[in-house]
Formats: C-alpha cells, sequence, structure tokens
C-alpha cells in the first residue's frame, strides 16, 4: 500500500542536473517555488492495472536516446490533448498526466502559460515553480532549447475517496537542455537524464489538473 505526499519542488531533483521533471533550476537563473507544504493526505491507495496504451515506454530499453528536438512550430502548437482525457477513471489520470508533464516544454520556449496554468491545481507547488520558470525564460528574453519530456505512467493507485486524487507512479525521460541569454550566452545546460515520481492528479470542473509531483515515498 503507498502513500500519497505533498513534497516541496526544491527536493524534486536527483543528483543529475536537468531541468523540467529532472530538477528545478539554481538560484541567479530561475525561480524556484515556494516551501510552504500542504497537508499530507492520510488515506492509502491500491494499485490499479493499466491497458497498454499508457505503459507503453517510448523505448524498449531503459534508457532510450533522445528524440530528435521538436521545431519551433511543433513547440508553439504544444501537445495534442488525447481522448482519454475524457474519461474520469484510472485511465483518464494517466492519460492526463502525460499530457499535462508534456505541456512544460512548450510552455518554456513559447512563453504561453495559459494551458500550464488551467491544468495546475492551486496547491500544486511543482507547477508553481515551473510557471514561476517559465516568466522568468520570457522576461529576461532567454531562448530555451531542448527539455523535451517523454512520460512513462508505470503504476496508478486506487482513487483517494478523501481527497479526490489519484496517484500514479511515472518515469520521465528528458532531452538535453540549454538556456541562451538575449546576447546568445549559454546560461544554462544539462545532459539527458531520467526520473520516477509520484504524480497526482484530480478533476476540477470536470477536467483534469495535476495536484502534484514529488519523490516516491518509501515503503
Amino acid at each position: 500500500m503507498m502513500r500519497t505526499t505533498r513534497h516541496d519542488p526544491s527536493v524534486l531533483a536527483p543528483r543529475r542536473p536537468a531541468a523540467a521533471l529532472v530538477a528545478v533550476l539554481a538560484t541567479g537563473l530561475l525561480v524556484a517555488g515556494c516551501t510552504g507544504a500542504d497537508p499530507e493526505p492520510t488515506s492509502e491507495a491500491s494499485e490499479l492495472p493499466l491497458p497498454a496504451s499508457v505503459t507503453a515506454s517510448p523505448s524498449a530499453t531503459a534508457s532510450p536516446e533522445p528524440s530528435p528536438e521538436p521545431s519551433d512550430e511543433v513547440a508553439a502548437a504544444g501537445p495534442e490533448r488525447p481522448a482519454a482525457m475524457d474519461k474520469k477513471d484510472a485511465e483518464g489520470a494517466a492519460a492526463a498526466a502525460k499530457y499535462i508533464l508534456s505541456l512544460e516544454q512548450p510552455m518554456m520556449v513559447t512563453g504561453d502559460t495559459a494551458e500550464w496554468e488551467a491544468r495546475s491545481h492551486r496547491s500544486c507547488e511543482y507547477c508553481e515553480s515551473r510557471l514561476d520558470q517559465a516568466k522568468t525564460i520570457a522576461k529576461r528574453g532567454d531562448v530555451f532549447t531542448g527539455g523535451d519530456v517523454e512520460v512513462v505512467v508505470d503504476k496508478v493507485y486506487q482513487r483517494d475517496v478523501v481527497t479526490g486524487i489519484w496517484p500514479m507512479d511515472i518515469t520521465g525521460h528528458e532531452s538535453p537542455t540549454t538556456i541562451l541569454d538575449a546576447s546568445g550566452d549559454t546560461v544554462f545546460t544539462s545532459e539527458a537524464g531520467v526520473a520516477k515520481r509520484r504524480a497526482e492528479l484530480a478533476l476540477r470542473d470536470g477536467e483534469w489538473v495535476l495536484v502534484e509531483l514529488g519523490q516516491i515515498p518509501e515503503e
């Protein structure tokens, strides 16, 4: 049985530096999220089986080669909303997790935060930290390239009847990232990375939102 938890976004980064799912950048370049945490849900969740459509890996290997970076036009368009998000069950939650987290890279590239904000719960510290980062990049006139994320949903747990949250364990594969300032100088680079995280999804007015993304709690 697994507990869902809330986490400070500053503890999301694994040992290898990268952006998005894999890390939050340091002081001076990008803005970190708030440090206050919401109370922990107290209920436990049991695992549900997932359909192949949401568990399929982006590669047959454990550490796939990064996909070619999308063009500016593709990034500006953003990901296509999957039809499975119309479902109000485990499959819908899994599809929503993959879709919402795939919004992050185009948001960083274009500075368009509307869909990310629409898909973020007001208590989501991870969501707020990434929103702040996108706004900082846009304000400074920086250029964000790379950072494309492919998400594999590993496990989905039973919905928490008290909070309405669907917890799930995911693996995020992120391509290398580069940020250039307005003069063309490199202010940040990262290698490709892989991170396992606990995502929490819920329905708000009938639409899926990300409630939090953090470390997977120890059993």
